[in-house]
């Protein structure tokens, strides 16, 4: 099986379970970021199965070393795609969750944005909202939204991979041009129970250091939040029996196991 290294710490566990993200920039060869601009919009799944984006992207060390930290061992690699693309000029989107976004405190799937090229704030970049994947709600209930405070929009170099608690509320924002913006969407899930298997300098296990309040939290909803964080360290760390699907349960579930991936 090739052989994929945690690259997290405990720290940096628990940003991730208080924001719901991680970005690596920069990370993809120029070269292939190249080869990606010119990519058709829409499905990718016969591209995403090539060893060359296997090679470059999903099983990149620093990529999947997030995804040994979250997941754990033997997880499942995406085996579909989708290549978001945009081109003209539009007024964006509204703030959404995904359709199927799971409920409980349980960390069993990733949605990741790769970025073959660079996303400035005309290009119309992602937005994301930094700790409402806490928050299970009707997708329709939060388009009316507009700016909100603490949002964040990812205006990354070329060969940037974003990396997201699936469920984070998310949106396109305005594009004031007529260039070529894409973001190719794919998923990671686990297949293994959790346990505290990423990097770590001692085997005690230390509590939930709760990160503090999102700018958009009342204080009521950040003492929920502490709570929700530390319920989803323990099981992360193998200290709670919480009822989870794994792999979870999901109309789009696809992807092949690390084990049985070989590389040319």
């Amino acid at each position: 099986m090739i052989n994929v290294e945690p690259t997290l710490n405990d720290h940096e566990v628990m940003q991730f379970i208080h924001n719901g993200y991680i970005t690596l920039e920069s990370i993809v060869d120029v070269d292939f970021n190249r080869e990606c601009e010119s990519v058709q919009g829409g499905r990718l799944n016969d591209f995403v199965l090539t060893d060359e984006f296997r090679r470059n992207v999903l099983l990149h060390p620093e990529v999947a070393g997030v995804v040994r930290s979250l997941l754990g061992d033997n997880f499942l690699v995406p085996t579909n795609a989708h290549h978001h693309l945009f081109e003209a000029a539009h007024r964006g989107q509204t703030w959404h969750s995904d359709g199927l976004t799971e409920y409980g405190y349980g960390i069993t799937h990733l949605q990741c944005y790769y970025y073959p090229k660079e996303v400035e704030i005309e290009d119309g970049p992602t937005m994301i909202l930094p700790g409402s994947h806490h928050r299970l709600v009707d997708r329709e209930a939060i388009a009316h939204y507009g700016d909100i405070l603490g949002q964040l929009s990812l205006t990354v170099p070329a060969g940037t991979v974003a990396m997201t608690r699936y469920g984070i509320w998310h949106k396109a924002g305005p594009k004031l041009n007529d260039d070529r913006r894409g973001m190719i969407k794919f998923s990671y899930f686990r297949t293994a129970m959790p346990k505290r298997d990423w990097m770590r300098d001692s085997d005690e296990i230390p509590p939930y250091q709760h990160a503090g309040r999102h700018p958009y939290v009342t204080e009521v909803e950040s003492y929920r939040d502490r709570r929700r964080g530390e319920l989803t360290w323990n099981w992360l760390c193998g200290l709670a029996e919480v009822e989870e699907e794994i792999p979870p349960i999901q109309m789009f579930n696809s992807g092949i196991p690390l084990s049985e991936i070989q590389l040319q």
